[in-house]
């Protein structure tokens, strides 16, 4: 039995309510076209804020709010997407990322974005200052993080044959008995 997505499975109840097997493509197609305004409504009420306040903070009506959460992201403009988001509290990020650059590019940047997260991580633990346990823990998160890191990066490499195994050593002779015991001084003096 496969698990379905929560918008596949939206889309296959919306289709048998309405009785009309189409209705789950056209479902499925607006859920997708609704990512963002999703998110954006999602940090709206995990903040415990009203429609009325982010459009205060948007210098709009709430009305423009409403319509905005209630669209799709077909219908999103990218400053309502700015002042939206400074209306929550939240900084938005924006990556842009060539889908014709080699594999090794893409890993790169990948890695530069961790390296940034990390820092920024690392920014957030000296503001907290003398916090100790929020230190402490961001310094778990760490080493959490290398780990994962590098497990994964194992992983990775074994799935596309590219761990690198040193060939096995040739086993050395066992040492004779008189090279294995070390002549004490007394015996070195009598063989002189």
């Amino acid at each position: 039995m496969s698990k379905k997505s929560k918008s596949s499975e939206a889309a296959s109840l919306a289709a048998l309510l309405a009785d009309d097997p189409a209705v789950e493509a056209k479902v499925e197609r607006e859920i997708q076209l609704s990512t963002v305004v999703s998110h954006l409504l999602s940090l709206r009420v995990g903040k415990g804020l009203t429609q009325e306040q982010v459009a205060q903070s948007m210098e709009c009506d709430a009305s423009k709010v409403s319509r905005l959460e209630a669209g799709n992201d077909e219908g999103l403009k990218w400053m309502d997407i700015v002042r939206y988001s400074d209306a929550v509290g939240v900084d938005l990020r924006l990556t842009f990322e060539g889908r014709d650059l080699p594999a090794a590019d893409r890993i790169k940047h990948c890695v530069f974005e961790i390296d940034a997260g990390l820092k920024h991580l690392a920014e957030l633990a000296k503001t907290l200052g003398s916090n100790d346990d929020i230190t402490q823990k961001i310094h778990s998160f760490y080493a959490e993080v290398l780990f994962n890191f590098l497990v994964r990066y194992k992983d990775s490499c074994d799935s596309i044959g590219l761990t690198i195994r040193p060939p096995h050593a040739t086993p050395k002779a066992a040492p004779s008995a008189a090279q294995a015991e070390p002549k004490s001084k007394k015996e070195d003096l009598q063989t002189a």
